[in-house]
């Protein structure tokens, strides 16, 4: 058998696919030699940061459905109900559905991405002194939070080391409230063997500012973890592009 010729640039195998033949695109201005680079091969060479949002969903509906033409009809209509890809990662299963020509298989799919796209953000968290990478915190719990539509408080465990033992979702709420019992807090760090924890919430409307029950439940957490002798590490408001942290803002 005879083997076919080595490929110069690495993509010839994916030209003929038809998962990689698109509909029209545009790639961001900021590289000078982008401009006529096909999606497929910025995704494929490391440049897929500078595809907009309307060309990646394009890629993500024709590789998810196999059909071309959903591609003029799904996007627009995605865009315009979730204005980006980000929040449409974060849109609840009820919310997707409820797109018109959605199919059976672009749930469940984009349920896959978010996934992919939160472990690979949790991977890149310190195995030790997590509070001092507090940029890839953000960017983790930010993907997990920010474009949530209703409050969730979750609960970062740390070792003594300061690495996450786990991050568990304790309560979700409405959308300007969560509930949270203070010795169910105590008891869980207990058993998962935490020296101290980090709380955070979100809050939906994009303002990480505390509110006064906010502040109060803070207080009534770290009593009852002092009972313990466990450390409440902060707590961490995360908004729309901003966050709040008790400690440096002296709440903690």
């Amino acid at each position: 058998m005879t083997n076919a010729p080595a490929s110069d640039d690495g993509f010839a195998e994916y030209s003929g696919k038809i998962l990689f033949q698109t509909a029209p695109f545009s790639i961001n201005p900021q590289p000078t030699n982008n401009e006529h680079i096909p999606p497929p091969v910025a995704l494929l060479s490391g440049r897929g940061r500078y595809l907009d949002d309307d060309t990646l969903l394009r890629l993500i509906v024709q590789i998810f459905t196999g059909r071309k033409e959903k591609v003029d009809t799904l996007v627009p209509a995605l865009l315009e109900r979730f204005g980006s890809v980000a929040t449409l990662l974060s849109a609840s299963n009820r919310e997707l559905a409820g797109i018109r020509d959605m199919g059976n298989h672009m749930v469940p799919m984009i349920r896959v991405l978010q996934e992919a796209a939160l472990r690979y953000n949790r991977e890149r968290l310190p195995t030790a002194d997590l509070l001092d990478s507090e940029q890839k915190l953000l960017d983790y719990l930010t993907a997990r939070l920010a474009r949530e539509n209703i409050e969730q408080f979750r609960i970062l465990f740390l070792n003594e080391q300061q690495g996450l033992i786990a991050d568990e979702a304790q309560a979700r709420g409405t959308v300007n409230h969560t509930p949270v019992y203070p010795r169910e807090v105590a008891r869980r760090a207990i058993e998962v063997e935490a020296t101290s924890l980090v709380l955070v919430h979100n809050h939906p409307s994009g303002d990480p500012t505390p509110s006064q029950a906010d502040i109060q439940m803070t207080q009534q957490v770290q009593a009852a973890l002092e009972v313990v002798g466990i450390q409440l590490t902060d707590h961490l408001i995360i908004g729309n592009g901003r966050h709040t942290s008790f400690q440096r803002t002296g709440l903690l």
